[in-house]
């Protein structure tokens, strides 16, 4: 599909991009249909996919043969999702906010569901960290994201972050393949990248509270470019010598910056102050 293609298939169904909602569509078929294959779905297992806009990513997942429900804000969308639902017996859809909506137990009879997403950027931190607070978390998270944003999702020790940290807790990030954005319309400024998130359903570490290791966590990334050793006292309210002494038992350098530390390290130096 052509971007002169989309705007009259756009204009013969009464349909606008919504700017405010980030709305920017695929238009690379090679690209959809990669998107669809990397979606690891057994036969008995069910795809939920957020924001299917126009369906064209949508069709493809319904060819693969489970249980597909989208949740869509959009209620422009609702006639093209409709004509879906009346054609395909394994599609369903709903008019939700995907933050305000229980997904996980529309699927708690399947052994287990998997995400894909063509998300905006401003939103992508908010949906990862719903799903991993789901109750039934997701196999597999598939997104198609802002490159930066990807790159931020799966980076190693060196350049971690918050969001970084949060997946990599609980299951693996892989960087899948790019889209630049002459792909897409409306084309927006930057290029994207798809990324999956293999999720694993407990932690992969031992923490007995999350909340607690990410006030840690947050209390040392508000002051990422400084040395950990200043964030702990500063940020944290850990005395100096305390400080010194939690980041020597954890064999993690005092002048080291937050980003520096692997998502083990933070692990260890959680569960060294803990009381």
């Amino acid at each position: 599909m052509t971007p002169d293609t989309l705007k009259q298939f756009l204009q013969r169904n009464h349909l606008n991009p919504q700017k405010l909602l980030g709305q920017n569509f695929l238009l690379n078929e090679i690209a959809l249909q990669d998107m669809a294959d990397s979606v690891p779905v057994k036969a008995n297992e069910a795809i939920l996919e957020i924001g299917p806009g126009i369906g064209n990513l949508t069709q493809r997942l319904i060819e693969k043969g489970p249980f597909v429900l989208s949740v869509e804000k959009d209620r422009q969308f609702v006639p093209l999702l409709g004509k879906l639902k009346r054609a395909h017996k394994n599609f369903q859809y709903v008019l939700a906010d995907i933050l305000g909506f229980n997904f996980s137990e529309v699927f708690d009879h399947y052994p287990a569901y998997h995400v894909v997403a063509n998300i905006p950027y401003y939103i992508t931190g908010k949906i990862i960290q719903v799903l991993i607070a789901a109750p039934k978390r997701p196999k597999t998270i598939t997104l198609l994201v802002q490159k930066e944003v990807a790159r931020n999702i799966a980076a190693k020790p060196g350049s971690l972050n918050l969001l970084a940290i949060s997946v990599q807790l609980y299951g693996d990030a892989k960087i899948l393949f790019q889209v630049p954005a002459r792909d897409f319309y409306p084309m927006p400024k930057v290029d994207s990248t798809a990324v999956q998130i293999s999720l694993h359903q407990k932690p992969k570490y031992p923490i007995t509270d999350e909340k607690a290791f990410f006030r840690l966590l947050r209390a040392c990334f508000s002051g990422k470019r400084k040395q950990i050793h200043n964030t702990l006292v500063n940020n944290f309210g850990l005395k100096k010598e305390a400080a010194l002494e939690a980041l020597s038992a954890c064999g993690v350098d005092s002048k080291a910056r937050p980003q520096e530390l692997s998502v083990e390290q933070w692990v260890e130096l959680y569960g060294h102050l803990q009381p």
